[in-house]
């Protein structure tokens, strides 16, 4: 009960009163007991807020530290706060942990999947903190680990995150770095052995257009040839994902319905030979119109209720 009421306590004392608080905070920090510890990790960002960065930097982030390298049960606790604690600390305290991020990714049992799903999630919102360089050579290996994740979840959780690295590039100007990550899923996704790496190659495709973060002329060069090339694919569960993209995201784009664009033959070409695809699911999303699409999901929906 101790540990739970601290933030309250401390609100009520106020930061210029942290010191008769601060005994009994490490104390209880340090206690033996995991489920003391974890109070405390699932509220250091709140008591952050109330001491401020330079209090924080001084007696917060050693406990902090500390919980990094804790129970599972106590590390669930700073990392669903990690960006609400990241963005408090001062920028050159921040990137201390950058290299510290990487060790989420290892668990005391591997079976704790919503640990590395929710480890994606804090990622998708802690890039804004760091600058796109360390975006590169940091972040994103980790993203790329995780979207080899052995559950599903935390897969698609991970396309997504690729999808916002994508957009932390190119929306500051770093096309050169978003070249060098589209090489790098083309490399490890769509020349996949596994048909789920060539799936996702189609769904992070979907996403990048969906959310317009790559330059267009970009898109068709370094991305839409190998997309197109999925139409080929031997995996019927590639070749759906493939219509889906096209037909609901790529062809309701302005730019892709413009009938002067020399890239709307081959990608009206593409969903023809879909709509005539020898698996039913296939034919039958490429051939499905949007507007029809989206009241199938809501009869779904009033199916499920």
């Amino acid at each position: 009960h101790c540990a739970y009421s601290l933030p309250g306590v401390a609100l009520t004392l106020g930061r210029q009163n942290w010191h008769c608080l601060k005994d009994t905070y490490e104390t209880l920090a340090s206690d033996v007991q995991w489920k003391v510890r974890r109070t405390l990790a699932f509220s250091i960002h709140e008591l952050a807020v109330i001491l401020g960065d330079q209090l924080t930097a001084a007696d917060l982030v050693p406990i902090f530290n500390g919980f990094l390298k804790d129970l599972d049960e106590v590390r669930i606790g700073v990392l669903k706060h990690l960006y609400d604690f990241l963005k408090l600390l001062h920028e050159d305290k921040r990137r201390e942990y950058l290299y510290q991020l990487q060790e989420f990714i290892v668990t005391d049992n591997s079976r704790n999947w919503r640990f590395r799903y929710e480890l994606a999630e804090q990622l998708i919102l802690i890039l804004e903190l760091y600058n796109p360089n360390d975006v590169h050579d940091y972040l994103m290996h980790i993203a790329l680990k995780l979207c080899a994740d052995k559950v599903s979840e935390v897969r698609w959780i991970s396309f997504k995150l690729v999808v916002a690295i994508l957009q932390k590039f190119y929306s500051n100007r770093e096309n050169v770095l978003g070249l060098n990550f589209i090489q790098e899923l083309v490399v490890r996704f769509r020349h996949c052995s596994k048909w789920v790496g060539r799936q996702a190659f189609a769904f992070i495709c979907q996403g990048v257009v969906s959310e317009g973060c790559v330059p267009v002329e970009q898109f068709v060069e370094h991305l839409l040839p190998s997309l197109l090339s999925l139409a080929s694919d031997p995996v019927p569960n590639v070749r759906v994902l493939l219509a889906k993209a096209l037909k609901q995201t790529l062809l309701e784009k302005a730019y892709f319905r413009n009938a002067g664009n020399p890239h709307l033959e081959v990608v009206e070409e593409t969903v023809l030979a879909l709509q005539s695809d020898r698996d039913q699911d296939v034919s039958f999303f490429a051939t499905l119109e949007p507007q029809r699409r989206n009241l199938m999901d809501i009869t779904v929906l009033e199916k499920q209720h």
